[in-house]
């Protein structure tokens, strides 16, 4: 199947709280059921625990997307790990993976939307192989909230990222997006 292709708008970050340390403790933690149908990674529902421990600062925000309006995907790709993890995700039986990129965005009737974009684990072989997937090396998470927390979102893997203006555009290798179903705000 081809890639699946959405567009996503990012919008100005408030400026943040200052950089986080390993130890700072958890601004905000949401469940979630993954539900995997895609062409990526094991299929089936698995409970998933997001965390998000600060917010992108906007001078870092707009530091991100100058690269990758000025030089790409790869450059934005090192910005991203040199920023401080700004949260992670992780299932009962995994270690944590980290966020570099986190933003939230009101919606109109009272919730918001948040974005979080991270590099994407590839294995040695993978890295070493001509695989296009290489080319598609970020995580990215879309969450829909109401004005209580809860709501729905996507996983996407398998990603490239382009921003024109200030649309970025995010265009994914796998079949579709996994699924974020019953996510909750827990804390």
């Amino acid at each position: 199947m081809g890639p699946w292709l959405s567009v996503v708008a990012i919008l100005a970050v408030a400026a943040g709280a200052p950089a986080a340390r390993q130890t700072t403790p958890v601004l905000e933690e949401f469940s979630a059921v993954l539900s995997n149908i895609s062409n990526v990674g094991g299929t089936g529902l698995t409970p998933l625990t997001i965390r998000i421990r600060r917010w992108t600062g906007e001078e870092e925000n707009q530091r991100m997307l100058a690269a990758l309006r000025d030089k790409g995907q790869r450059a934005f790709l090192e910005e991203l790990l040199d920023a401080k993890p700004v949260g992670s995700i992780s299932t009962p039986t995994s270690l944590k993976y980290d966020f570099f990129y986190a933003s939230q965005t009101p919606k109109a009737e009272g919730g918001r939307r948040i974005l979080l974009i991270s590099d994407r684990p590839m294995t040695v072989s993978e890295r070493a192989s001509a695989a296009i997937s290489r080319e598609y090396p970020f995580t990215v998470i879309d969450l829909q909230l109401d004005k209580d927390g809860n709501g729905e979102g996507t996983l996407l893997q398998l990603v490239q990222l382009r921003l024109l203006n200030n649309i970025l555009g995010v265009d994914n290798l796998a079949s579709g997006p996994m699924q974020l179903n019953r996510v909750k705000k827990v804390k």
